[in-house]
This record gives C-alpha cells, structure tokens and sequence, in this order.
C-alpha cells in the first residue's frame, strides 16, 4: 500500500491535548488519526441511503409545503430552497429538516 501525507491546520490547544492523550496511552499520534480515519470512512459507508421511493415521498411532501407557502403570499427564499433539496436527497432527517429554518429568514412576503 503506497503512504502519503496529510497536511491541515488545527487548534493549538486542541493539538497540544490530542498529542497528550496520545501519549499516555503509548500511541503513535498518527496510528490514532489513522483509526479515525477508518472509523469515519466505515461509518459513512454504513449511513443509510434513500431509495427512489422515500426520495419522492419526501419531493412531493417539500413541494406541498412551498406551494401552502406561496398559497399564504409568501416567497421560498433559495436557502430555505436549499434546504429542502437537501432533505429530499437524503443529506439531512426530517428533525434537521425542520430545525434548520430556525437559522435563516426562509420566507418572504411578496
């Protein structure tokens, strides 16, 4: 297996105590990212995807919504837009959904 290098920036403090705990288990700083890495890769590979079925039933539903919205003399904003595309395609739940239009004025009146 051919090996590279990564470079990346990271906190100071957030080094000096990664490095730390590291050490007093008498581990290579590296092996340690390298289990990270695996991990994180294993469990992206394991996250469910949508299949056609559930990414229309979430299309259709999101397209209710923003016409009820429109049907109110509201406009969907593109970040409110933005987000329902990523519900659709299976990127966020339907809690992250519904939270997420807490953090932008997603409606506007015409």
């Amino acid at each position: 297996m051919k090996e590279t290098s990564m470079t990346f920036r990271v906190e100071s403090d957030l080094r000096g105590r990664f490095m730390a705990a590291a050490e007093r288990e008498h581990r290579p700083a590296a092996q340690v990212l390298r289990e990270f890495m695996r991990l994180y890769v294993d469990g992206a590979q394991a996250r469910p995807r949508i299949d056609a079925e559930e990414r229309e039933r979430r299309r259709v539903a999101v397209n209710y919504g923003w016409a009820s919205v429109g049907l109110e003399g509201f406009t969907v904003s593109p970040e409110a837009k933005e987000h329902g595309r990523r519900y659709i395609e299976g990127e966020i739940d339907l809690q992250e959904f519904a939270n997420g239009f807490r953090k932008y004025d997603e409606f506007r009146q015409r």
